[in-house]
């Protein structure tokens, strides 16, 4: 059914409902973009948010509940989406699953669900949106990581996704276009888990962060807004960038 009875373009985010998924959708939207909130887990958070933008524009975000492990939600996400706005302009990648897993003692069916939610999920949404997204002259941004460039510690799998979907960014800019134009942006330090969930952290978590801080030529964390503008540059007003990935780190790939 078609609830979506203005022209406004539309943006579907996965992973929207917290932390940097967020930050985007409200940019976006106050920038006068309707969107579509994908969420897993955090239906509860997807739909107060959703609830908030339809407040300040009515009928102006949709949520989208999906395990973007399941093989068919590439394809039950879009058709969703389209179902419920009837158009799609912009495509923003941003869930992810991250966590340490040294590749030693990596199960097969660890690698595989990261790789698929990691590179294949958001290649599959990419393409599948792209007939919209080609009607509208539309962009995509995908949420990569400065480690993708560099390595992690005991994040070995979770690196090679990252790196995977940089390189099939840079590709997909060259296929999709001119129509479409293919983009990332990769954070660096932006939330402390620590400090944002709970408002304390660990003296390990502590010394940790000062030691990102020091190596960081900014000498502070990140925000998401520092994120979610960079993806709103890119999706609205970069019209001649395409295949490229920004670093948004406060300079802390200088240092690692």
């Amino acid at each position: 059914m078609n609830n979506h009875k203005n022209n406004r373009p539309v943006a579907l985010i996965t992973g929207a409902s917290k932390r940097i998924g967020l930050s985007i959708a409200v940019e976006l939207h106050g920038r006068g973009i309707d969107i579509a909130i994908h969420c897993n887990h955090s239906k509860i958070e997807a739909v107060q948010l959703a609830n908030q933008l339809n407040s300040i524009r009515s009928k102006s975000a949709y949520v989208v509940k999906k395990d973007l492990s399941e093989c068919n939600a590439p394809q039950e996400i879009i058709i969703s989406t389209l179902e419920h706005f009837n158009r799609l302009d912009y495509l923003v990648s941003n869930a992810s699953i991250f966590y340490p897993m040294p590749i030693n003692d990596s199960t097969e069916k660890q690698v595989n669900q990261l790789i698929k939610v990691n590179t294949t999920q958001p290649k599959k949404l990419m393409l599948l949106a792209s007939n919209e997204i080609k009607k509208n002259h539309g962009a995509i941004v995908n949420m990569i990581d400065i480690y993708s460039q560099r390595g992690h510690q005991n994040h070995s799998v979770y690196v090679a996704s990252k790196a995977m979907l940089l390189e099939l960014t840079k590709q997909l800019a060259s296929e999709l276009a001119p129509d479409i134009r293919v983009n990332s942006v990769s954070p660096g330090a932006i939330l402390w888990p620590g400090l944002e969930i709970e408002g304390i952290e660990t003296d390990n978590q502590k010394k940790m962060r000062l030691q990102i801080i020091e190596n960081t030529a900014i000498k502070r964390i990140g925000t998401a807004s520092d994120i979610s503008q960079t993806v709103a540059f890119l999706l609205l007003d970069a019209h001649y960038m395409t295949g490229a990935n920004i670093n948004v780190d406060g300079g802390r790939s200088l240092y690692i």
